[in-house]
Order: structure tokens, then sequence, then C-alpha cells
């Protein structure tokens, strides 16, 4: 099999919730394509602005470690959906998805299907709530602590240290203790000639 045959929109996955006029419509917004093995179809750190769905066969989903070598995420096949998150947040994309065996998809550009939603209110809502749904489902199998952490923001505040209380003092006790006065400060030396001057300004004793 090399070529696509009677391409259309399938009745399963987010888009499957759309009545069947609304998905011949969409379909005119995008485009089928074929994708032969080993063809790319998103490639890791490329500006992600499409979002496809797998028709029929397979592809697999790979990302870079560190140390430069390919891990293998997972295996998708006929209903899935890839670059959804472009919609909501623009970036490069997180992982390389290669075909691996002849597959069949059909592609939109995110303006297109953000036009589609704007010309069917209708249709445009089912949709959106369906990628949301699909989205929170992704979040949750990828790490259900995080997600709920995420969502509700709650955390359980830490236990503080008891106070210790405070010493009572017995009847008329001054709160100040009178007999600790604060060191006196050392008056400025003054010269010799200064201290001349000084006594010779001074008065005389009245007699």
């Amino acid at each position: 099999m090399s070529e696509l045959t009677t391409p259309s929109l399938p009745t399963f996955s987010w888009i499957g919730h759309l009545k069947q006029d609304d998905r011949e419509l969409l379909s005119s917004y995008g485009e089928f394509f074929p994708g032969h093995p080993g063809n790319v179809i998103i490639e890791e750190g490329v500006e992600q602005t499409e979002v496809f769905v797998v028709i029929s066969g397979e592809l697999e989903v790979r990302a870079k470690q560190e140390d430069g070598t390919e891990v293998l995420l997972a295996r998708i096949g006929p209903g899935e959906t890839l670059g959804e998150i472009s919609l909501f947040d623009k970036g490069p994309a997180a992982a390389t998805v290669t075909a691996v065996e002849f597959s069949q998809l059909w592609r939109i550009r995110d303006t297109d299907l953000m036009q589609f939603m704007e010309d069917n209110p209708g249709a445009g809502n089912v949709l959106l709530r369906t990628l949301a749904s699909i989205l929170a489902q992704r979040l949750r199998q990828m790490n259900p602590k995080a997600y709920g952490l995420s969502t509700y923001a709650v955390v359980d505040s830490p236990e503080l240290p008891a106070e210790e209380p405070m010493p009572t003092l017995p009847a008329g006790t001054p709160l100040v203790d009178e007999s600790l006065t604060p060191a006196e400060e050392e008056p400025p030396r003054l010269s010799r000639d200064t201290q001349r001057v000084h006594l010779e300004d001074e008065p005389e004793p009245i007699r």
C-alpha cells in the first residue's frame, strides 16, 4: 500500500465528537498526506505550528537525553493526536515523531484550526473541550502527583514548634533593673590651648 485511500477524518478520537457535516467541513481546513517509513512527521526542537491526526499506520515518539542518546517514549496509531499543545502554548517540539510503517495522516495549521472554531462556534466548543480533556489525561499519566499540585496548588502547612511559656515575675518586681545604668560616654578631649581659653572665659565667683 503506497497511496491514500478515500481519506476522511475518523469517527473516533477527539474529532469523533463532531457531527458528520462538521467533520467534513473541518477536513477542508487541513490536508491529508502519507507518512512513509522513516519520514519525520515532527522534529524535536523545531517550532510546532500544526496539529496532526493519525488515520492509519504506526509512528514512534522519541526524545533525546542529555547524553545524546534517544529514548522511545511511545508508539502511536489510528486516532492519536499530535501537536495539540501548540494550540495553547507555542514552542518547539519536545520529541521527534517518525513513521515506522506506511501511515495516513491529516494535519491542520494552528491558525486554520482556530479559524474553524471561530467560523463554527458550536463545533469549536466541542473541539476545545475534547482537546482540554486529552491534555488533562496525558498530564495524569505522566505524573499524577505533579498534576494534582499544579491543578489545585494545595499543600499542608508545616507544623511550627510549640512556643515556650513566658517566665512569670514576682509581684512588685520592676520591669527594668534600676541598678543597671548605661555606660557614660567619654567626654571629648580638649587641647591645652582650648582648656586655657575656657578657663579665661569662666566668670569669677561672686564673693
